[in-house]
């Protein structure tokens, strides 16, 4: 099937004159000009824009996009699946803002305690400070030479243990989505009982890193389908996943958390 510069335009996101720049490039051809003067895109094309969008996503330099789609398909396999752990790690990164945050207003309103490291989690800059040394100490003193193998032995077991802990949630959600996504692809409306087993492993995933109520668990419903990063994350697996997922989200938390 063939599409309009205006439908590729439309369904995109990228604007006409964007694409016509992408031609002039010598990036993106259209497929061929039809009867009425208008240029059309086929699969081929739609599939080369996915392409370069990924590209700018993950930050490739515009010069060396033209050279990457002339390669072997691996190469854009490996981009593509390179950006696809970084959206993970911010979709990650975005959860332990949000426990942050739902932490920080239950202690505010005296519900809760918290740790002050605890005020800092989720942050993208957020680093391991090396403790203030005690009055009358130096960085040269014995005892703190002594401490610091220890904190970065320390820090490398946490780090180790960070990547362990992250592979094995990435594994569980990707399992999670594509679950999803085959019961989107059967035809399960989203508050059928094996879509809702599905959803409920969503939540306790969740609360891997924080327990919702079900106002957040909605927010963070809504957040899957409005968020640009969430969005695209979704997208990869299908285009209506994160619709799909916002669905059944809903109706857990009604069921679940009221």
């Amino acid at each position: 099937m063939a599409y309009s510069m205006t439908d590729v335009s439309g369904m995109s996101g990228v604007s006409l004159s964007e694409l016509s720049y992408y031609a002039e490039l010598g990036l993106l051809s259209p497929a061929f000009r039809g009867l009425d003067e208008d240029i059309y895109y086929e699969k081929k094309e739609l599939l080369k824009l996915q392409q370069i969008m990924f590209c700018k996503e993950a930050g490739v330099p515009e010069k060396e996009i033209g050279s990457m789609l002339k390669e072997d398909p691996a190469e854009i396999v490996r981009v593509m699946q390179q950006h696809r752990i970084q959206i993970l790690e911010e979709a990650l990164r975005l959860h332990g803002l949000i426990q942050t945050l739902d932490r920080t207003v239950s202690y505010l309103q005296g519900e809760q305690t918290m740790e002050e490291h605890e005020l800092y989690y989720g942050f993208a800059h957020n680093t391991r400070h090396v403790p203030l040394l005690q009055a009358g100490e130096t960085q040269h003193s014995s005892d703190a030479a002594d401490a610091f193998p220890t904190q970065d032995l320390q820090a490398k077991e946490m780090e180790l243990k960070s990547k362990e802990d992250f592979l094995e949630s990435q594994a569980k959600i990707d399992r999670i989505h594509l679950d999803l996504k085959q019961a989107l692809e059967l035809g399960l409306e989203p508050g059928s009982p094996d879509v809702q087993q599905i959803i409920g492993r969503h939540l306790e995933w969740i609360k891997g890193y924080y327990t919702p109520t079900a106002e957040i668990y909605r927010d963070l419903a809504n957040l899957y389908v409005e968020h640009r990063d969430f969005r695209n994350m979704y997208d990869g697996y299908h285009p209506r996943l994160a619709e799909f997922l916002r669905e059944g989200m809903i109706i857990k938390a009604a069921q679940d958390l009221s």
